[in-house]
């Protein structure tokens, strides 16, 4: 695919893309990305491990910007945990005009934990960050067994911090992703996150080895919750996913519950704009739609982000 789909002035938004500074080292700084964005003609939402990135963003949003450029908030210990605390925090910080007495009103995404979790711990050893991404050793941390973060739907205090944390993202009708948590806990939040009124919600690629749902389970999701599922480019090399896999997931839940993204910003991985292009035209190739394309990379994320939900 030489250029990114678009339809009138809805581009393409990746809604998974790492930025620095960060223990691990990555491609781009929030302005570097911010660049490639306006350049390329792609909106995107920019992801910290380890620290909110809306005061970031927000200071480089412009009011001629013709593609949207979005913050996050992932819920790791660092950032405050899974309670209202971290998304308190992002939410601060989500202001172009530091005078103003309110946060933006646009949406950001609510990551549910990454590497803090059990599940992801599981598959790394117990470090939060693997060595085979190319970080230094001594800036990895060891979880004891036990000591990263789980949920259990009979945990009342647990469950306690779930529900105040997705009611500020409800009150604020901002997007939920679920993180590395495992098929369970994926599910068990979801369902909390539905019952306090929140609308937009992502399974976070959701084929990843600390959450593994299988496609049957996607698109029950979808459609008992209107969870959409995430494919991302990155995942096929780094984590030995195949495109039978993705279009097994196109198949089962249907082009108007999955959406398309790269989850870049390693060191050694492509750029963006790069990353969706070769994206897109593999999946072509291998059968998928331009229109489904479109669908999963412009109309779904446009939606998440800046449609009207019922």
């Amino acid at each position: 695919m030489k250029s990114l789909p678009r339809v009138g002035s809805k581009r393409v938004i990746d809604m998974h893309v790492h930025i620095g500074p960060e223990f691990l080292r990555r491609k781009y700084s929030a302005a570097a990305l911010a660049e490639e964005a306006r350049r390329e003609g792609f909106g995107v939402v920019m992801k910290n491990h380890f620290q909110p990135t809306t005061g970031q963003v927000s200071q480089l949003r412009r009011d001629d910007d013709e593609v949207a450029l979005v913050g996050s908030v992932a819920l790791n210990f660092g950032c405050g945990g899974v309670d209202d605390h971290g998304v308190r925090s992002a939410l601060s910080g989500w202001k172009r005009d530091v005078t103003a007495a309110d946060p933006d009103k646009d949406r950001f995404v609510v990551w549910m934990p990454t590497v803090c979790c059990e599940a992801h711990l599981r598959c790394y050893d117990r470090r939060d960050l693997s060595t085979a991404w190319g970080i230094k050793p001594e800036h990895t941390r060891f979880y004891a067994e036990g000591t990263g973060y789980s949920l259990q739907a009979e945990d009342a205090g647990k469950m306690a911090a779930v529900e105040r944390a997705v009611k500020v993202v409800a009150d604020n009708d901002l997007v939920l992703a679920t993180g590395h948590l495992d098929r369970n806990e994926t599910e068990i939040v979801v369902k909390a996150a539905r019952n306090a009124g929140v609308r937009r919600i992502i399974l976070t690629h959701p084929l990843f080895q600390s959450t593994e749902l299988d496609p049957a389970t996607m698109a029950r999701m979808w459609n008992e919750y209107g969870a959409y599922s995430e494919l991302a480019f990155v995942n096929l090399a780094m984590d030995h996913l195949t495109y039978e896999q993705y279009l097994g997931v196109i198949e089962a839940v249907g082009p108007q519950g999955v959406i398309l993204s790269s989850d870049v910003g390693q060191i050694f991985s492509p750029p963006v704009g790069e990353a969706l292009r070769e994206f897109f035209g593999e999946l072509m190739a291998r059968g998928v739609k331009e229109d489904d394309i479109t669908q999963m990379s412009v109309l779904n994320t446009n939606h998440l982000l800046f449609g009207d939900f019922a």
